[in-house]
């Protein structure tokens, strides 16, 4: 082993040749911090179906009545009115579907009246929405209506919808776009280029603060001068939208072929929002007797009813996140449920270390399980034999055979599954080192994280820095190892984030035990074997040219900066981090992710990097705050897992180089990642940059992502 002196002889000569002379100080902060974020309206899905009283039949048309309740009209021709939250067919509500008597009138302009596509009026003047065009009249006098902004002058043709808001601003929706004209007769027009989000209209419909368009794959919102796009089964029963109307409230009742979607809002705060998935988890979402915190299951899409919790590759990384979400949240809150969640989640976790000891297939100590299941269920092997193990080696060299991958523990009540991933060992060492110093106070706290922490790091050094599973060989992706990330090129894409994931838990193992072994040992790989100046390097992309990077790769590598700055005082060693966290973020702000954004004002609010060729200003921009606020704000409710897509946007942007009808990933037209409840993905994790999922509303995603980054950014005191 290299002596800390030569380490920090050659740490000395080494940060001079790449970084030159180094300093990173502090400097004035300007962004006024916490924000205070206050009452937001949350948005949210009621769907209404046969369940709720409404006929299997198309809903082709909806209105609000006089009366202040909510008619439907059925392809049937029958309606029906809402009350209490159910449908029930009326007599009296025909006529509010019935033309107004002055479409006749319209003859002089239209070629038929089947042309005539809406009609709207406001104060004596009246709209049409026409096929060949947009008029405007008294009733018996019209003209054609030709939209101008600047230089760019349109007639529209083919005008699916016409309405005036509350302000009287008469607004029109054709396929080249949407436009409104203002009180003092100036016209704005919008296209994709300009967010609107797509045009193949079928409706239109004014609120008292916003303006609502159907079309035949979604609906749209505009508010405030910002689109919002509703697709999918997180906000429609179906996505062809027949009618909208909307109420006094201003929520937003839609008619499909599968019923009404009602898009509403309720004031919340960031904290209610919190608690909401707070008890989601408690819920639905809590997996054996240690409460691992997992995925749900459905036996009806979108019933949460049916729920039933299940493993996964991941029962320890979630349950880490989790652990080191509601430890953040009791040093922030002090609220007594989120200190017992947290005791609760450590034991889970030292569980999965507990399982692997002794029995016919007993792992090397310190070995941690992917996930657990007692055998009074059914038998995961079932799902793995030595044939899936086969076509899995075929198409990935590395991949393992293995048999048996789900063993049996020494007292016969448990099966774990080995070939555990860093994945896992990045959520356990996150979760152990936020729960040691927020959490702990008594040694008898501290002591048992003291264990775990040792049995997995002994594991590692004893086994030239790899998890070895119960067969005595390493497992697929838990490799740390110099020849491994310096010298095999099977890991050349792996060799940033591994590099800077040993390093982590070795800072985290020194921080925790107090041992010196664990430091020499990580100035070693940081300075001798170069881990420090690896992950200065790692590949990230720009929105809009090359390929994206792995996903969880950025979220695992972010996790680890979050400690390695956090404990690590050297400063040259320092600076390779912040380098390292600086360039990284760079791209990674695109992604409007709160959890990225959070992890890098914790550790470079107020930081300034300098050496021989200049200095690095990194304190984040105010954007790395709002972008991660509205984020959370808009983080969904319904975390089903339901079928949604991008693609045919007309705000969209390809990337790769890809043509409009294969495109497979997007961003908006500044480059950025779509709206988080405009996308399928909700955990950190997972892709934004995808554009469409399969998915049929059969699974429900636990909320602690959320409470990962809102805990974490009340804790730093970001926000209020």
């Amino acid at each position: 082993m290299t002596s800390p002196s030569r380490s920090l002889l050659k740490r000395e000569t080494l940060t001079t040749i790449v970084c030159g002379l180094v300093f990173v100080f502090t400097h004035e902060l300007v962004a006024e911090i916490p924000i205070r974020v206050g009452e937001f309206s949350q948005s949210f899905h009621r769907p209404y179906g046969v369940d709720a009283g409404l006929p299997e039949h198309e809903i082709n048309a909806i209105r609000t009545g006089t009366d202040g309740h909510i008619y439907a009209r059925a392809e049937s021709g029958g309606v029906f009115r809402l009350e209490e939250e159910r449908w029930s067919r009326v007599e009296n509500g025909k006529d509010m579907f019935e033309p107004l008597s002055w479409y006749d009138s319209l003859a002089s302009v239209v070629e038929s009246r089947e042309s005539v596509r809406d009609v709207a009026e406001d104060d004596g003047e009246i709209a049409v929405a026409a096929k060949e065009g947009l008029f405007v009249g008294d009733g018996t006098k019209w003209e054609l209506a030709l939209p101008q902004e600047g230089d760019v002058r349109w007639a529209p043709v083919d005008v699916r919808g016409v309405t005036y808001d509350a302000s009287g601003q008469l607004w029109f929706a054709a396929p080249q776009g949407v436009g409104y004209r203002e009180k003092n007769g100036q016209w704005r027009l919008f296209t994709g280029q300009n967010g609107l989000p797509y045009n193949d209209f079928t409706c239109i419909a004014a609120g008292p603060e916003s303006v609502w368009f159907g079309t035949t794959n979604g609906a749209i919102k505009y508010v405030d001068g910002q689109w919002f796009f509703r697709q999918g089964g997180r906000w429609l029963l179906d996505n062809h939208v027949h009618d909208i109307a909307v109420d006094s409230s201003g929520d937003a009742w839609i008619a499909t072929s599968k019923g009404v979607s009602c898009i509403a809002t309720k004031p919340m705060t960031l904290a209610t929002k919190a608690a909401y998935y707070e008890d989601e988890i408690e819920r639905y979402n809590r997996r054996t007797k240690f409460g691992y915190v997992n995925p749900a299951k459905l036996s009806s899409p979108g019933d949460k009813s049916t729920a039933k919790p299940t493993y996964s590759d991941n029962d320890g990384f979630n349950t880490g996140l989790y652990l080191a979400a509601v430890s953040f949240g009791y040093a922030a809150t002090e609220q007594p449920k989120l200190e017992v969640y947290a005791h609760k989640a450590f034991r889970a976790l030292t569980f999965l270390s507990e399982v692997t000891q002794g029995g016919p297939h007993g792992a090397p100590k310190g070995f941690v399980a992917r996930n657990v299941v007692p055998t009074t269920e059914e038998n995961p092997n079932d799902r793995y034999d030595i044939e899936y193990d086969i076509r899995r080696n075929k198409r990935d060299a590395l991949w393992k055979i293995m048999e048996p991958r789900v063993p049996t523990d020494k007292t016969g009540q448990w099966y774990w599954k080995c070939d555990s991933s860093s994945d896992e060992l990045d959520g356990h060492f996150l979760g152990y080192a936020v729960y040691f110093d927020l959490i702990c106070e008594t040694e008898q706290e501290k002591e048992p994280v003291r264990q775990v922490v040792r049995d997995i790091i002994e594991h590692l050094l004893t086994h030239d820095y790899s998890l070895v599973d119960h067969d005595g060989k390493s497992t697929r992706w838990a490799h740390f190892s110099p020849d491994d990330l310096n010298r095999n090129p099977a890991w050349v894409a792996e060799r940033g984030m591994n590099s800077y994931a040993m390093l982590t838990y070795l800072i985290i193992a020194h921080h925790i035990t107090g041992d010196q072994k664990y430091r020499d040992v990580y100035l070693k790989l940081a300075i001798d074997h170069g881990y420090g100046m690896n992950g200065m390097s790692q590949y990230k992309w720009i929105p809009g040219s090359h390929s994206p990077g792995h996903q969880p790769g950025d979220n695992l590598t972010f996790m680890n900066y979050y400690h390695l700055l956090r404990y690590e005082t050297d400063p040259e060693l320092l600076s390779m981090y912040y380098f390292a966290i600086n360039r990284h973020w760079s791209f990674e702000q695109y992604e409007r992710n709160a959890f990225t954004n959070f992890i890098y004002a914790a550790c470079c609010r107020g930081k300034i990097r300098k050496d021989n060729w200049g200095e690095v200003d990194m304190s984040p921009p105010d954007e790395c705050y709002t972008d991660a606020i509205d984020t959370l704000k808009r983080y969904p409710l319904d975390l089903v897992e339901w079928p949604m897509s991008n693609a045919h946007r007309i705000d969209m942007l390809p990337l790769e180089g890809q043509d409009r009808e294969h495109a497979e990933i997007g961003s908006d037209i500044h480059g950025y990642a779509f709206p988080i409840d405009e996308r399928n993905e909700t955990y950190w994790d997972w892709d934004p940059w995808e554009l469409s999922s399969n998915d049929k509303g059969m699974v429900l995603r636990p909320g602690f992502h959320y409470l990962l980054a809102f805990y974490m950014g009340l804790y730093h005191g970001f926000i209020e």
